[in-house]
């Protein structure tokens, strides 16, 4: 199960019915067409620039002999922190721009749907480093 447009899919119907709860069990009102829309961003955005800044275990700047804590680091910690602070700055100025009048509701569909995915992924094994890419071998 490694298409990620399954799991972008699957994690903002997740988001959504976690809204859906939230907004039934708090008794406030939530604005559920924002949050749909701005989870489709997120995840999208998310999506996006993971394959933008490479987080994606069969491909690596790395030299194939490089120890696996460099792996790690270089995975991880970079690309993967690039991602994240990217998408949010993205979410939170398309916000400000395009819905200030539901800015909280965008930033957190956005930022929250995309880390669904992003544990959705990582769950499901989306994110297993292949055999080859893990050795160097091609």
């Amino acid at each position: 199960m490694h298409s990620r447009k399954l799991h972008a899919l699957i994690a903002v119907a997740l988001f959504f019915v976690a809204a859906t709860v939230f907004a039934a069990l708090s008794g406030q009102p939530v604005a559920m067409g924002h949050v749909m829309l701005w989870s489709v961003v997120g995840v999208g955005s998310y999506t996006v620039l993971s394959q933008l800044f490479g987080f994606d275990p069969r491909r690596t700047r790395l030299a194939p002999g490089a120890p696996a804590y460099m792996r790690y680091v270089d995975r991880w910690e970079l690309r993967l922190g690039q991602t994240t602070l990217t998408m949010l700055g993205g979410v939170v100025v398309a916000a400000q721009l395009f819905d200030p009048e539901h800015f909280v509701t965008a930033v957190v569909s956005g930022t929250l749907s995309a880390w669904t995915y992003f544990a959705f992924r990582l769950y499901v094994g989306g994110y297993r480093v292949p055999a080859a890419a893990r050795t160097g071998n091609p």
